[in-house]
């Protein structure tokens, strides 16, 4: 779902409105990002990284040095 966020702010509006209208959207599109972040983080690591992964732990020593 997007949605739309409206970033004008009407000229007569005094500078405290102003900053608020401002906070307000910001704190909207924080929401929404930590929202999406949420999604992403939940999602299963596929198995194609995962192989990557081992092979990079078994090319590597319990020492941590690189075998050759």
């Amino acid at each position: 779902m997007t949605q739309q966020w409206d970033t004008t702010v009407a000229n007569d509006e005094k500078p405290t409105e102003r900053a608020r209208a401002i906070r307000a959207r910001q704190r909207a599109i924080g929401r929404e990002l930590r929202r999406m972040y949420d999604d992403v983080a939940q999602e299963p690591v596929p198995d194609e990284f995962m192989d990557l992964l081992r092979q990079i732990d078994e090319a590597h020593e319990p020492s941590g040095k690189k075998v050759s």
